[in-house]
């Protein structure tokens, strides 16, 4: 109950909008899974003797390897499910329900997309991807079911 009242659990008053800050890790994911998928492109390209030119006529990019689709798979997986995580970190902190938990579940969350960004990058080992996967969604689930809860009572 303190937590809801603005206190975290060690009796400090706590900054609602630190529930933002993990957003702003997810922006800097994006952009370093982009550069990366830059970067896998363009040795992909240069393999595959292909230019700029050429892969602008590309209908299907999957005449890429294997390795230059993971990351491209990543980089548009981070428009998905973080999504439902952008909303509901917004819902918390306008209706000001900011506590340790929600604030918590919000960075665990973050640190889920970096670890699936790296297993889908790196190996593509899809039991490990998809375990990474539900645990950020039970975190996102937690808090809109704290949020149903709280808005039952």
């Amino acid at each position: 109950m303190r937590a809801l009242c603005g206190f975290s659990e060690y009796g400090k008053i706590m900054n609602p909008n630190d529930i933002l800050h993990p957003i702003l890790g997810m922006v800097f994911l994006h952009a370093m899974v982009l550069v990366w998928m830059i970067f896998v492109r363009k040795k992909a390209m240069s393999e595959m003797s292909m230019t700029m030119d050429d892969a602008r006529h590309l209908i299907d990019f999957n005449v890429h390897p294997a390795y230059a689709r993971q990351v491209a798979d990543n980089y548009n997986h981070l428009y998905e499910l973080p999504t439902i995580f952008y909303a509901i970190i917004f819902y918390i902190w306008a209706i000001g329900h900011v506590d340790a938990i929600h604030i918590w579940c919000a960075w665990a969350f973050f640190v889920s997309r970096i670890v699936h960004s790296l297993v889908q990058g790196v190996f593509n080992n899809v039991k490990a991807r998809f375990s990474v996967f539900i645990f950020g969604w039970v975190t996102i689930l937690i808090m809109a079911f704290r949020e149903l809860l709280n808005a039952t009572t």
